[in-house]
């Protein structure tokens, strides 16, 4: 994916405004647990040690970013690779803040890797983008046919309890999945709310909150898409449903009225998922 052409009357993005940070990390399977065989950070970026929640063998890991927030000019790489028979769930620390951005733009690219019947659970917290604020977020995954993945995204309409509403300049959040050398699913939400409105119908339609939700495995049919639409329709405040796009996937998009209630049907749409790809229950994530 090439930058977004919104983002091209800008500066470009060098060290003489804002951080690179960079995380690599390589997971595989080690004496009954998955651990980090190795890895690289540099602030802005850095990962906890693992935690196991579950009595088993998969890494619970953090994902940190000690600054606070993103700002003007940061670029953050973050690079993932699971070795066959590794398993993890990751997380962030806490919401993402994207500050007022004055002249250019900051830059977030996340790439995963998933070998062999590896699985990977990454569900990182809400993205709250400020006034004035500019981001591009790239997710790219690269999968074996045999590994499995559920993927999730948050994001708010700006500080809502301020009455923040659709005040940042321009968000673009992409998402490309590759199966082998296949590449399976492209999704683009690109907002730019001084040039349309998102709270419009058709948009947000009025709601503050959208979440996303994207998954792979072999073991995923038709049944248990339309469960995961059941689950999401069954909540209040929210709207959404889910689909397969593609054999194997399964993709959700949902709005809600607060971040607890999208919290809450993205928890029971992953708990669905877990319990018949993984094997066991979701669990309500331990944060700092």
């Amino acid at each position: 994916m090439s930058l977004p052409a919104v983002f091209e009357a800008y500066p470009p993005l060098t060290d003489m405004v804002g951080k690179s940070g960079w995380l690599r990390l390589r997971l595989e399977p080690r004496r009954g647990r998955t651990v980090v065989a190795d890895q690289y950070w540099r602030i802005p970026l850095q990962a906890l040690p693992p935690t196991y929640q579950d009595a088993d063998d998969e890494a619970y890991l953090y994902l940190l970013n000690p600054t606070g927030g993103i700002v003007q000019g940061d670029r953050l790489h973050t690079e993932i690779a699971l070795a066959a028979g590794a398993r993890s769930v990751m997380s962030t620390q806490s919401a993402t803040k994207v500050y007022r951005m004055d002249e250019t733009y900051a830059e977030e690219l996340n790439d995963f890797r998933l070998h062999g019947d590896s699985v990977l659970e990454w569900l990182p917290d809400q993205t709250i983008p400020f006034a004035g604020s500019r981001l591009h977020r790239r997710t790219r995954i690269h999968a074996d046919a045999d590994a499995t993945f559920i993927v999730t995204e948050m994001l708010a309409a700006g500080r809502v309890a301020r009455g923040e509403r659709f005040a940042f300049e321009h968000l673009v959040i992409e998402l490309q999945a590759c199966v082998g050398d296949d590449r399976r699913i492209v999704d683009r939400l690109h907002l730019s709310p001084g040039e349309d409105r998102p709270h419009r119908p058709g948009l947000w339609h009025g709601y503050a909150h959208y979440g996303a939700l994207y998954a792979y495995s072999r073991l995923l049919g038709e049944e248990l898409v339309e469960g995961l639409a059941e689950v999401i329709e069954s909540h209040d405040g929210v709207y959404g449903s889910a689909g397969q796009p593609e054999r194997g996937f399964a993709v959700a998009r949902i709005l809600a009225d607060t971040t607890w209630r999208l919290h809450e049907v993205l928890f029971d749409a992953w708990d669905l998922l877990r319990r018949a790809l993984i094997g066991k229950p979701a669990r309500q994530l331990r944060k700092l």
